[in-house]
């Protein structure tokens, strides 16, 4: 699953194949806002039915709870959007995934506590043909039902090494200001933000995942949509394209979706007039929920929610979220996915009752009871 583990590529061995290797191009076939749903300690992928060890910032489906069943992520009747608008934070209503990661929180020594920091999501999905004949997306595969992918390490604590590149397409970035000079290896961790004078001109940091885009296959060709600690049934392509299989992906998993590239947007600008620029710009001040004050383990949860039958004509006939060839019938033509909407909607399901917001300590151990109510009341 790693990046490391696919430096090598795949070899073209067969005679009757051309030995020109032929490269990938990367086309991004949408993009949307998912704005934030609760920041709360439950993770029903890795804790069904209790607490996490720390909190998340929740997007996307609105039916996110300590347990979550497969027929929430599911709407047959997708075309239909009447009476939908509350069933997800996605501006586009049809997408009932769930997509989570750690809350960022800042320490301010003055009040003595840590405050979260308000996020929102924008997912990229993206998808890779070949160079020479980008209008044939054949090879790439809708998101199978209920396909669940951890990226990350949530238990890393330190800066990464170097020379540790065999780990998740995981970086750090300003945004727009430095995202195109950035990568996983040099910029995996807080590190190169330290004393950097570019945060204090900038409104939002941002950790930017790149989840697996090719699946591990069953007996029957079935991809798998889970495995132990939801990461081993998934593994990233290769730049190298294999013409005997027509895929970039590995043997091990030959099944290729939409890449998903998954921006959390953490609005530091908005805390800088709570707390003030010199507490906000120190990173030293930053914290992921799960104690990390180097950046390293940032990790997101992913349950695919997309109906098979509207991916399968995204893939087919979209570039940008409009018709790739100005004639191809593109669901999304039509839609603006570009006004950068932070949806809000009602949230009414049970969670933990504890203060996650403004805390001396960051919320971690045993869990409370998980109840329908307020979880920053000031009762708990």
């Amino acid at each position: 699953m790693r990046v490391g583990s696919l430096q090598h590529g795949l070899p073209l061995v067969l005679a009757c194949w051309s030995s020109v290797p032929v490269s990938a191009k990367q086309i991004k076939i949408f993009a949307q806002n998912v704005g934030l749903l609760v920041d709360t300690r439950l993770d029903p992928v890795v804790n069904p039915e209790t607490c996490s060890s720390h909190v998340h910032s929740v997007y996307g489906n609105a039916q996110f709870g300590a347990t979550v069943e497969e027929d929430v992520f599911e709407d047959d009747d997708w075309r239909n959007t009447t009476g939908k608008f509350d069933q997800t934070t996605s501006e586009l209503i049809p997408n009932l995934s769930s997509y989570w990661a750690p809350s960022l929180y800042i320490w301010d020594d003055a009040s003595q506590k840590f405050y979260v920091v308000p996020s929102f999501s924008r997912p990229y999905y993206r998808i890779f043909v070949r160079s020479d004949n980008d209008q044939d997306r054949s090879s790439v595969n809708p998101h199978p039902k209920f396909l669940r992918i951890i990226a990350g390490k949530a238990s890393r604590k330190t800066p990464w090494e170097p020379e540790n590149i065999d780990r998740d397409d995981i970086r750090w970035t300003l945004t727009t200001f430095n995202r195109g000079k950035t990568n996983y290896r040099e910029h995996g961790d807080w590190s190169y933000l330290r004393n950097n004078t570019d945060i204090a001109d900038r409104g939002q940091v941002e950790m930017l995942l790149r989840f697996p885009d090719c699946l591990e296959v069953d007996g029957n060709g079935i991809p798998k949509t889970e495995s132990k600690g939801f990461r081993s049934h998934a593994a990233y392509s290769s730049k190298n394209y294999d013409p005997s299989r027509r895929t970039y992906c590995p043997v091990s998993h030959p099944y290729q979706i939409p890449l998903l590239h998954l921006e959390i947007r953490y609005r530091i600008g908005d805390m800088r007039d709570r707390l003030g620029e010199n507490v906000v710009n120190d990173v030293s001040n930053w914290r992921l929920s799960t104690n990390d004050a180097s950046g390293a383990g940032a990790h997101a949860d992913f349950i695919s929610g997309w109906p098979r039958d509207m991916m399968e004509n995204i893939i087919v006939n979209c570039t940008d979220g409009k018709s790739k060839d100005g004639s191809s019938d593109c669901v999304l033509e039509g839609l603006d996915l570009d006004g950068r909407v932070e949806k809000t909607v009602p949230f009414n399901n049970p969670v933990p009752q504890e203060k996650v917001h403004e805390v001396a300590n960051l919320p971690t151990g045993k869990c409370p009871p998980i109840v329908v109510g307020c979880t920053d009341d000031p009762n708990f």
